[in-house]
């Protein structure tokens, strides 16, 4: 394993260089901070170092700093060398970046042993970096394939205004729009437990199944139950689907709604907040009971349904207070007096929270 020392005394370089070769360290010296940084910029660059505090051009404290700056992901591990032994400097030195320090002068058998816990750590850690590696490898193209099946869905936007922002690149966020043979609109917003790919594995199978019974001309209520049921039958204990799931009729004057596990509907009729329609079951997956909590609504022109997954609500500021359901119905209720489209809604968390982020998935 290749070994920095960085020792302004040249006795002391020639010394430490001729114990740690003898040990079988491949030893690389150099006189000051400034040039061990220079040698961190190569490619190959050692990850075991012994560092001298005091050295000019760059101190040993520096160019710790430095580096636990530029290198976070797989970072070297650093000996501090110094003559320093009071207890306040030892802990500036691994405050600022150091892993260990040995005082000067110090035991030849001590420092092989120091040297021998970092080279086990660095293996260690090379070895989990190479495995994270392989992981994100893998989750890569899970993502892309899971992506691949969640674009070839049939989504049918017809009288459906949304807002999407999920963290990850996969999610557990769910929206699915079809229409029956004889004119019935479904839509389904759904959101998983968890998050990443875990949450998204369960995204194909309600889709599939939404969007293939739709077709046949099934009900809202027999899609739900079917859902359910693959969720109880073929998911891991723990994951499962909080859902909306609207069933329009073809005159678009009535709505059935069950709401599974997920926020309060909120109903708007005339610009004006009318009331909310809360969950009055647990999620799809949880029991396999039918689903019996349907409510219907009748519908009305310039009437409007909001549905959402907790995201938007959840949205923190800085000083970590939450958007909240009341703050939302007052942004819904400003952006149609206003005559804004829903994006005013992405605009109006996006203001609340400054820098935070957040995930959400709303729909209208």
């Amino acid at each position: 394993m290749k070994l920095l020392i960085a020792e302004d005394d040249k006795t002391s370089r020639i010394i430490l260089q001729s114990v740690c070769a003898k040990w079988g360290y491949e030893v690389i010296t150099v006189e000051d901070g400034q040039a061990a940084w220079q040698l961190m910029q190569d490619n190959d660059a050692p990850q075991l170092m012994l560092i001298d505090w005091e050295m000019p051009r760059m101190s040993g404290i520096e160019f710790c700093q430095r580096v636990r700056e530029k290198f976070q992901n797989n970072p070297p591990y650093i000996i501090l060398l110094t003559s320093r032994t009071a207890t306040q400097d030892i802990v500036a030195g691994l405050k600022n970046g150091a892993n260990d320090y040995i005082a000067k002068p110090f035991d030849n058998d001590e420092l092989q042993v120091r040297l021998s816990v970092g080279k086990r750590v660095l293996q260690l850690q090379n070895e989990l970096h190479k495995t994270n590696n392989a992981l994100n490898i893998e989750r890569g193209i899970m993502e892309n394939i899971l992506l691949a099946m969640k674009a070839g869905a049939p989504f049918d936007s017809a009288f459906i205004r949304y807002i999407q922002a999920p963290v990850e690149k996969t999610s557990g966020d769910l929206l699915l729009a079809a229409s029956c043979p004889d004119g019935r609109q479904h839509v389904l917003l759904g959101d998983f437990t968890g998050h990443g790919i875990t949450a998204a594995l369960g995204g194909p199978i309600a889709s599939d199944t939404f969007y293939k019974m739709t077709a046949k001309g099934f009900t809202m209520a027999d899609i739900g139950n079917e859902i359910n049921q693959h969720m109880c039958n073929k998911m891991p204990t723990g994951l499962f689907l909080a859902a909306i799931l609207l069933e329009v009729n073809p005159q678009r004057n009535s709505i059935q709604i069950w709401n599974c596990g997920m926020e309060d509907i909120l109903f708007f009729r005339n610009g004006h907040f009318s009331e909310s329609i809360k969950s009055s079951r647990p999620a799809l997956g949880i029991i396999k009971d039918q689903l019996d909590n349907m409510v219907v609504i009748s519908f009305q022109a310039n009437d409007k349904l909001y549905a959402y997954s907790d995201g938007i609500i959840e949205t923190t500021n800085s000083n970590n207070k939450m958007f909240g359901q009341t703050r939302l119905i007052t942004s819904i209720s400003e952006m149609l007096s206003n005559n804004k489209n829903i994006q005013a809604l992405q605009d109006y968390t996006d203001t609340f929270r400054g820098g935070t982020s957040m995930a959400n998935n709303a729909a209208r």
